[in-house]
């Protein structure tokens, strides 16, 4: 066909659906609502997705996480992972050793919360952490003012402790804290910094943290059960590049650390930012693809309708088709003209139900905990869809028109 002929068909779909406007009304409306319905469930996984790898990367741009449990969201560890033997420092001090491709090891012991009181004030909330001086570097956050822990705090086990910002804001809100006296479960600390702001991770305020050295907290806190309080190691490789040999070297240490046969599972989690990634979108795959069914059920719907108003166009207009044979068209030219119409039709709602969803997202994303994203290939998925939705549907009708004897079409009534 020449471009004259699709301009030619376009402009006589155009006239079609004027003339016809609530029928080609309610036709658009089902095709935008199915459409509406997949900008919105892409919107809502991307904008998730988007989200969750944001709170990833807060986390330290190549961080390794080690621990005896394996990586999970949403899932409690299992009785077997429970049981399991702990990691040790013995096992950080090997890794800093004998890992040529890392640059940075930090055991941390996690209490999920301790009680902190100055004087009059007091937070029941913070989550205590016995660190190393190496987690400042390990995790790329630093303090704001005053010092971090040092080794020799670590080889005297002072009680001294590095509080987080809403522990400042709420025992020193209107004072300096550095050199302040506070009482972490009763016991005496001198506060020696203050983190710089953090943020939150899964709407969880990193920012209400309190860090002591690792020594002091085995002082006060020797066995401590799961899951009052955790144990594991944060690693940093030389760079981002270096993630998978380090992971596979880590993997290689503690399996020999732990005497685990050729044959046997690991009694330990490993995971890196991209392996959280994969965690998580191994959970979210189910959600994406009942959504998306919901969406391709929704659209099929608006087919369905496009196809009967299209059948119903091809009888009412018999008789055009019978003249416009009489006067040369061809089958081609019959088939283009409401195969384009159906096409067009299809596509107008397709671009309501982008805009309608498009509203749709940034009010959720502005009024809604919901994050909503809509990527450009979203847009280009949404007007494609919807195209094909009028060349599938619209495609038995446009070849019944098609096929018509010019003879009998024009005899009728």
């Amino acid at each position: 066909m020449r471009f004259d002929d699709i301009k030619e068909s376009a402009l006589m779909a155009f006239d079609t659906l004027r003339a016809n406007k609530l029928r080609s009304a309610l036709t658009i409306l089902g095709v935008s609502v199915g459409v509406v319905t997949i900008i919105f469930m892409v919107s809502i996984i991307q904008g998730l997705n988007k989200a969750f790898a944001d709170q990833i990367e807060s986390l330290g741009s190549n961080t390794i996480f080690v621990s005896k449990f394996e990586p999970s969201f949403g899932r409690p560890p299992g009785p077997e992972e429970i049981h399991r033997k702990d990691l040790t420092m013995d096992d950080a001090e090997a890794l800093r050793n004998e890992a040529p491709s890392i640059a940075g090891v930090s055991p941390i012991y996690r209490m999920l919360a301790a009680t902190v009181r100055y004087q009059e004030k007091q937070t029941d909330t913070p989550i205590l952490f016995g660190v190393t001086p190496y987690y400042e570097f390990v995790q790329s956050q630093y303090v704001a003012g005053g010092r971090f822990i040092s080794d020799v705090d670590m080889q005297d086990r002072s009680n001294v402790v590095i509080i987080g910002v809403d522990v400042k804001q709420a025992l020193f809100p209107y004072e300096d804290a550095v050199d302040k006296e506070v009482r972490i479960n009763g016991n005496p600390f001198r506060v020696i910094g203050v983190m710089e702001p953090l943020g939150n991770f899964f709407g969880q305020s990193r920012d209400n943290s309190i860090f002591i050295p690792i020594t002091t907290f085995h002082k006060y806190y020797p066995d401590q059960p799961f899951p009052e309080v955790v144990f594991f190691v944060i690693v940093r490789p030389v760079s981002r590049a270096f993630v998978k040999s380090a992971m596979d070297e880590i993997t290689d240490i503690l399996r020999r650390r732990r005497r685990l046969a050729p044959g046997d599972r690991n009694n330990f989690g490993i995971s890196s930012q991209d392996s959280l990634l994969d965690v998580y979108n191994q959970l979210t795959g189910a959600t994406a693809l009942v959504l998306t069914s919901i969406s391709f059920v929704a659209l099929m719907i608006g087919g369905i309708g496009v196809m009967n108003i299209m059948l119903v166009s091809v009888t009412e207009r018999t008789k055009e088709i019978g003249v416009r044979k009489a006067v040369g068209a061809t089958k081609l030219n019959i088939l283009s003209q409401f195969l384009i119409e159906a096409v067009v039709l299809t596509a107008i709602g397709g671009f309501a139900g982008l805009v309608v969803g498009e509203i749709a997202s940034l009010l959720m994303n502005k009024y809604s905990p919901l994050p909503a994203y809509v990527p450009l290939w979203a847009i280009g998925v949404g007007v494609g869809i919807s195209a094909s939705v009028g060349i599938i549907f619209g495609l038995w009708p446009a070849w019944k028109a098609a096929r018509l004897n010019p003879i009998d079409a024009l005899r009728w009534e």
